[in-house]
C-alpha cells in the first residue's frame, strides 16, 4: 500500500468561496441531481465546505467511515483499490464529479480510494447533511439507486466479456480479435479494460497469477463486516460469522450491521458460480440489501425491491440466494426472508432444534418475484444458525455427502460450544469426514445469540 501513501500532505479547508453561478453549473452537469429542484441542489452544495487537495493526496482513503461524499469541482480523480501487493486502478473521473455518495447512504465503510491525479478542489458534504437532504428529496435516492444500477449494467457486461476472456486465457487460445477488443473497449467498459489489459499480460506471461488473486479476495474480505460494529449490542446479540472460500476468490456472502439503536439485520448469501464474476456479484447484492434493509419498513420489501434491481441489469443471469433476517432487541422478534436459501436451524435454549420453512427465487433471475416477511420470536439463550450449501455439500473420497442429516447431527452435538468457537468446530467436523478430499464448495455459516431482551425505557422491565 506503500504506493498509494507516498504523498498525503494535509488538505487544505476553507470558507465556500465558489461564485453561486459556478455551483449551478455544477448541479446542472450532475446527473443525480436531475430529479430535484435546481435550488435544492445548489443550497446542499452551498452548505458545504471547499477543500483543496495535492496531486498525489488522498480524498478518500478504502477501509476509512462514509462520513461525507465530495463533489470534485476541479482537476482529476484516480478510483483505486488497495492490497499488500499494491494497488488497482478501477477508474479515472474529471471534475465535476461526486464520489463517496454511496458508502455515505447504505453506512459501508469506504470500499476503495480516491487519490487526486492532478491538483484537485472539491466540496465536502457532511454525512448527516447529505442523509437530509435524501429524506428530503426521495426523487435524489431513486436517481441515485438507477445510477447505481447503470452501473451494475456495466459491471455484468465487464463480467461476461472478462469471463470470455479469462477462460480464453486459462485454454491457452487467446485469439487477436479478442486483444483487439480489449485494447479498443466499449466506452463504458474503458476503464475495466485498462486493468485488464495488465491482467491478461501478466497471465499469458504466466506472472503474478497468485498476487491477482490475492488483490481480488482483498476487495472481497473488505465488504464483510467487522465484529467490532456490534460493541454497543453485545448485552443483547452475539454474532460470530466466518468464510471459507474453496477458491481463492469466493461466492458466499455475510454481513451484520445495526439499522439502528433497537434492530440488528443479519444475512448470508451463495452466489452461483465461483472466482471473480461471483465475487463481484456478491459485492453487487451485498451493498444493494444494506441499502435496502435501511430504507425499506420490511425484510420482505427489502429484498423485493433488492432483486428488482438486481435482475433489471442482470444480461449475465447470475443470480444470488440470500436469508435476511431483523432482531428487535425489545422484543426478540426476529424477522425473516428467505430468496431460495437454505432455512437456517434454530437453537433453542430449551433444548429444541428447529428449522425455519420457507422458500422463494434467489435473488436476480425475475425482477417481477415478490418476497414476504415472516417472524418468529427468540428467548435469551436461543440461537440462529445460518449457513451455505458448503457444508451439506461436502464429500469424502468415496464421493457421499456430508448432507443435512449430518449437518443437524453436529450441530445439536455442539449446541452447548460458546459461540466464538461453534463454526471453527463445525468446520473442522466437515473437515474430518472428508477425509483429506478437496473442499468442494465455499464454508460460510453465521451464529447470532440472543443475549437479553432490551428493556423500553419506562416499561418498569428490566433485561431479560
Amino acid at each position: 500500500m506503500s504506493s498509494l501513501l507516498a504523498f498525503q500532505r494535509s488538505a487544505t479547508s476553507k470558507p465556500m468561496t465558489l461564485d453561486p453561478s459556478r455551483i449551478v453549473t455544477i448541479v446542472r452537469a450532475l446527473p443525480v441531481f436531475g430529479s430535484v429542484s435546481e435550488q435544492a441542489g445548489v443550497d446542499l452544495i452551498a452548505s458545504g465546505q471547499l477543500v483543496d487537495y495535492e496531486e498525489g493526496q488522498l480524498l478518500i482513503k478504502q477501509g476509512e467511515p462514509s462520513d461525507h461524499a465530495l463533489v470534485v469541482v476541479d482537476g482529476v480523480v484516480e478510483v483505486m483499490v488497495e492490497s499488500k501487493y499494491g494497488l488497482v486502478q478501477l477508474a479515472s473521473l474529471d471534475a465535476p464529479a461526486l464520489v463517496g455518495e454511496i458508502g455515505v447512504f447504505t453506512n459501508v465503510p469506504r470500499t476503495a480510494s480516491i487519490q487526486a491525479k492532478t491538483k484537485v478542489r472539491a466540496i465536502k458534504l457532511g454525512g448527516d447533511e447529505c442523509q437530509r437532504f435524501g429524506q428530503q428529496n426521495p426523487s435524489f435516492l431513486s436517481t441515485m439507486m438507477r445510477q447505481l444500477g447503470r452501473r451494475f449494467e456495466t459491471f455484468n457486461k465487464a463480467i461476461g466479456f472478462y469471463s470470455h476472456a479469462l477462460e480464453a486465457l486459462e485454454r491457452e487460445n487467446f485469439e487477436l480479435t479478442l486483444l483487439e477488443d480489449l485494447m479498443h473497449p466499449l466506452p463504458e467498459l474503458v476503464d475495466f479494460s485498462r486493468s485488464f489489459v495488465r491482467l491478461a499480460e501478466q497471465i499469458t506471461l504466466r506472472k503474478a497469477h497468485r498476487e491477482e488473486m490475492a488483490n481480488a479476495r482483498a476487495i472481497q474480505e473488505s465488504m464483510l463486516p467487522e465484529d467490532d460494529v456490534l460493541k454497543q449490542c453485545r448485552d443483547y446479540v452475539e454474532v460470530h460469522a466466518k468464510m471459507r472460500p474453496a477458491r481463492e476468490v469466493g461466492g458466499d456472502l455475510y454481513d451484520f450491521f445495526l439499522i439502528d439503536p433497537d434492530r440488528l439485520a443479519f444475512t448470508i448469501g451463495d452466489v452461483c458460480g465461483k472466482g471473480i464474476p461471483a465475487a463481484l456479484f456478491m459485492a453487487m447484492t451485498q451493498m444493494v440489501m444494506r441499502y435496502m434493509l435501511r430504507q425499506q419498513p420490511e425484510v420482505g420489501a427489502a429484498a423485493t425491491a433488492g432483486n428488482a434491481l438486481l435482475a433489471a441489469t442482470n444480461r449475465e443471469m447470475m443470480f444470488a440466494t440470500l436469508f435476511c433476517c431483523v432482531l428487535d432487541f425489545r422484543t426478540g422478534l426476529l424477522s425473516y426472508c428467505s430468496c431460495g436459501h437454505h432455512s437456517p436451524l434454530i437453537l433453542r435454549g430449551d433444548g429444541k432444534l428447529e428449522e425455519v420453512a420457507t422458500s422463494s427465487l434467489p435473488l436476480g433471475i425475475d425482477e417481477r418475484t415478490k418476497y414476504k416477511t415472516s417472524t418468529l420470536t427468540l428467548a435469551p439463550g436461543d440461537r440462529v444458525f445460518l449457513f451455505t450449501d458448503g457444508f451439506t455439500d461436502a464429500h469424502n473420497g468415496a464421493e457421499m455427502l456430508f448432507g443435512e442429516d449430518r449437518l443437524r447431527g453436529a450441530v445439536d452435538k455442539l449446541r452447548s460450544t460458546p459461540s466464538r468457537d461453534f463454526i471453527g468446530s463445525l468446520m473442522k467436523t466437515v473437515d474430518d469426514f472428508a477425509e483429506g478430499a478437496p473442499q468442494f464448495d465455499d464454508l460460510t455459516a453465521l451464529m447470532a445469540t440472543m443475549v437479553a431482551r432490551k428493556s423500553v425505557q419506562g416499561d418498569g422491565a428490566g433485561d431479560g
